[in-house]
């Protein structure tokens, strides 16, 4: 959902190795993005196109309406989701507004506000099959700002700047290009 591994995940290209091996793989994405390794690209809106509900780093709730339409076919994720699993036969997913999907997970998962810092942790018990295990002292993933998500990635003026063309992987050393391709907007 709206998540390109080779450019998402500490590990992308191990990520994206192991989708290309997957049974299935079905993508949603407002960009025309992991075609090697997907089977179903389903166009969602970006965020810009949706209202929806963020949770921020703080464990802040933050709801936000759609600046703009939809371009052509896409929709708001959460509306692609309830179409699959209405047609999956799948049961409460009858939501027709977004705020109707806040309420229902305000009311069933006691959240109020604010989500607490240990629901926020990027601590994991679960180990990637195949990875080495990583411990606290594991050298941390870096990326310039403006490489942090596909819609940043894409835009042409950002990726000029100077923030952009300075990162430095901590790791590898190596400076993140533009995204490789910035004109491949879903339509």
């Amino acid at each position: 959902l709206n998540n390109e591994p080779e450019f998402d995940s500490a590990v992308g290209e191990h990520t994206a190795a192991g989708l290309e091996h997957a049974q299935m793989v079905v993508t949603l994405s407002p960009f025309k993005a992991n075609l090697a390794f997907s089977d179903v690209l389903l166009p969602i809106a970006p965020f810009s196109e949706t209202p929806g509900t963020f949770v921020n780093a703080e464990g802040r709730i933050q709801s936000f309406h759609a600046v703009v339409k939809p371009r052509g076919e896409a929709r708001p994720a959460w509306k692609v989701l309830r179409v699959l699993a209405n047609l999956l036969g799948l049961s409460g997913f009858d939501f027709e507004t977004a705020q109707e999907v806040l309420a229902h997970v305000r009311g069933t998962d006691s959240v109020a506000t604010h989500v607490s810092a240990e629901r926020l942790s990027n601590v994991s018990t679960t180990a990637i099959a195949g990875s080495a295990p990583r411990d606290a002292s594991a050298t941390p993933v870096t990326a310039s700002i403006y490489q942090l998500d596909g819609l940043t990635r894409r835009a042409t003026s950002l990726q000029l700047t100077a923030d952009a063309r300075g990162a430095v992987h901590a790791a590898t050393g190596v400076r993140p290009g533009p995204h490789p391709s910035l004109e491949e907007v879903a339509a």
